[in-house]
């Protein structure tokens, strides 16, 4: 059987998506940088290893993607929480795949060897991850069935990860690479210059040790996804 990677997505729409973006961009660009990220993310990881399949909520809505990527798989999202969410959609993957990974929409710095990574250690692994610096994952990839693994009762959000590895029940578990998600202003030019800013006010940062403004070039880059680099190249951690 072949393995499978699910994207997990809002579909764009003003106001319920990135919402954390809206005290430095406004919602029609927030909408516009979205689907500029899906859309990217979906034509970087499709690959004949693997089916692609892109999970959206409202899926009532889902002809929004269907315009900008007309020819994906795509499911509706089933009822619950993100993590009963998750769970129920690796469930059912396993029904017809030997290996699920899946992850959000909103990962810029993820490329197919990540995905290769995640299949290749379900080898010797029932559960792979990669963390990302809040303490949370970008990635989960397994090969059973994670039903009441994921959806434990995080008193830390900061200690979702090391949870989920306690309420796993196994020790075959792997963690790749660090790849963080864009929640916020600060992890949309993290991604873009590469590295840690301050901000000083909407439009003007710390990068450096020097002031930079924010001018319409950047922004325009930041929305439309031009000139980004890949800034998290790290070693595995084991």
């Amino acid at each position: 059987m072949k393995n499978l990677l699910i994207i997990f997505t809002r579909v764009p729409i003003e106001g319920h998506t990135k919402t954390r973006l809206e005290d430095f961009l406004s919602k029609k660009d927030i909408v516009l940088f979205h689907k500029n990220l899906i859309k990217r993310l979906v034509n970087e990881l499709k690959s004949d290893k693997w089916d692609l399949e892109v999970h959206v909520t409202p899926i009532d809505k889902v002809d929004i993607l269907k315009e900008i990527l007309p020819n994906e798989v795509y499911k509706a999202q089933a009822e619950g929480n993100l993590f009963e969410r998750m769970e129920l959609a690796i469930k059912k993957a396993l029904e017809t795949h030997e290996k699920v990974a899946l992850i959000g929409s909103d990962i810029y710095d993820i490329s197919k060897k990540d995905i290769e990574a995640a299949f290749a250690a379900l080898d010797t692994n029932d559960i792979v991850f990669n963390p990302s610096s809040d303490g949370g994952y970008s990635l989960v990839a397994s090969k059973i069935n994670l039903a009441n693994k994921l959806n434990i009762d995080f008193k830390n959000k900061s200690m979702i990860l090391d949870e989920s590895i306690k309420n796993s029940n196994t020790s075959l578990i792997k963690s790749l690479r660090t790849i963080d998600d864009i929640d916020t202003k600060e992890d949309l030019l993290y991604n873009y210059f590469g590295k840690n800013v301050y901000f000083l006010s909407k439009d003007e940062i710390i990068l450096d040790g020097k002031k930079i403004k924010l001018d319409e070039t950047i922004f325009h880059d930041l929305i439309n996804i031009n000139n980004w680099g890949n800034n998290n190249e790290e070693e595995e951690n084991f």
